[in-house]
């Protein structure tokens, strides 16, 4: 009894992937491949830490001359 049921769980398993293989590989057929997306975000995320990196630059400007000009007066 558990050698049918275990046959029928692993056709239906294997039915499952099967399937689910043949509407990924139509998806990326029919739509392309995601490296428009990818590549978009990437020059999101580049543009935002060179933003940060700026800021933090001038952050750093601005504190060490508040830093010199403070010891320069005392």
């Amino acid at each position: 009894m558990w050698y049918w049921i275990s046959i029928a769980a692993g056709i239906y398993i294997l039915f499952i992937i099967l399937e689910e293989s043949v509407y990924y590989l139509w998806n990326r057929y029919v739509y392309g491949p995601k490296e428009r997306k990818a590549r978009r975000w990437k020059r999101i995320i580049l543009e935002m830490a060179f933003i940060i990196q700026l800021h933090l630059l001038e952050f750093r400007r601005k504190h060490t001359h508040k830093v010199s000009s403070g010891k320069q007066s005392a």
